[in-house]
């Protein structure tokens, strides 16, 4: 088992055990992390680096990607960070990512979280404030009760005296799948419902529209990344005999990141095997204390046999 010393005991029997538990654990070295549970799912949340890290059926695999040569460990202050770490997992970054560049802000992506367990046995998150852009990340986790289901709230708040326009990033990196896609947009502002990034172009058959989903399969020489503007938040990722899918609002007339796209791909090459499944909200002009949110539903399913 991954996760280990939690403070309750995993041994109960099922029929003493309620709905959902919610644990403090070490996992992978990580102290103070929160493992909730229930009969079909876990999720372990990693407040030292600000990630979700683990998403699983229990006993199953992890279908997020962990980064196995950073396990446990974690940044030097965000003011003496000069360059970013890559943990795997699931992450926030404001959006459109032009605004900022590269490397991501270290107070919003790296740095330790607070994290607290809610009376419901939910997990509340909240980052440091970036002194740069004022912006601070809000997350609640909760876990259904009878499925391996999850919904994620997800808020960026303007903690400035300005007025600022951003959008929420959402950012799962799945471990090494089959294969991800997404909807289209059906009509669409993309010519073929969907958009390949210029600066990271497909590689020749790792892309393929198939009715209303394009399907992208990891190339271990190249990355690349796709977008698009379908009307309802759908991605999916199958991995190791399990469906992964991320589910999110309807998109409306608003403006999104990227030319207009609400979900994203991204294919990492080798040596780091993982795609990343991407929501996106509309970007929001926030006034100062404003924010502006983004819901997601995670849901794990065994895959069909073909």
């Amino acid at each position: 088992m991954l996760v280990t010393a939690c403070c309750a005991s995993l041994a109960l029997a099922m029929s003493d055990k309620p709905a959902v538990q919610a644990q403090r654990c070490t996992y992978h070295g990580w102290t103070n992390s929160l493992r909730l549970s229930n009969r079909s799912a876990e999720i372990v949340i990693v407040p030292r680096i600000g990630r979700i890290m683990r998403f699983a059926p229990i006993g199953g695999p992890n279908v997020l990607w962990e980064n196995p040569q950073l396990l446990g460990s974690s940044l030097p202050p965000a003011s003496q960070q000069t360059d970013w770490l890559n943990f795997g997992g699931d992450k926030l970054w404001p959006a459109p990512q032009s605004r900022w560049g590269w490397p991501p802000d270290p107070y919003l992506d790296g740095s330790p979280w607070s994290a607290r367990v809610r009376g419901d046995d939910s997990v509340e998150m909240l980052s440091p404030i970036s002194p740069s852009t004022k912006l601070q990340f809000r997350r609640r986790v909760v876990l259904h009760e009878h499925d391996a289901s999850v919904t994620i709230r997800n808020e960026l708040i303007n903690r400035g005296e300005d007025a600022v326009e951003w959008s929420v990033w959402e950012v799962a990196q799945v471990a090494d799948p089959d294969w991800a896609d997404m909807r289209v947009g059906k009509p669409s502002i993309f010519r073929d419902g969907f958009r390949i990034f210029p600066d990271n172009p497909a590689p020749a058959d790792s892309v393929v529209l198939m009715g209303e989903r394009v399907r992208a399969r990891r190339h271990a020489g190249s990355p690349y990344k796709i977008g698009a503007d379908p009307l309802r938040t759908e991605l999916r990722a199958q991995v190791s005999g399990w469906l992964f899918t991320v589910t999110g609002p309807n998109r409306g007339r608003d403006q999104y990141p990227d030319e207009g796209c609400s979900v994203e791909i991204f294919s990492n090459p080798d040596p780091l095997p993982y795609m990343e499944l991407e929501a996106l909200s509309p970007v929001v002009r926030l006034s100062p204390r404003g924010q502006v949110a983004l819901t997601t539903r995670w849901t794990l399913t065994r895959a069909q046999r073909r």
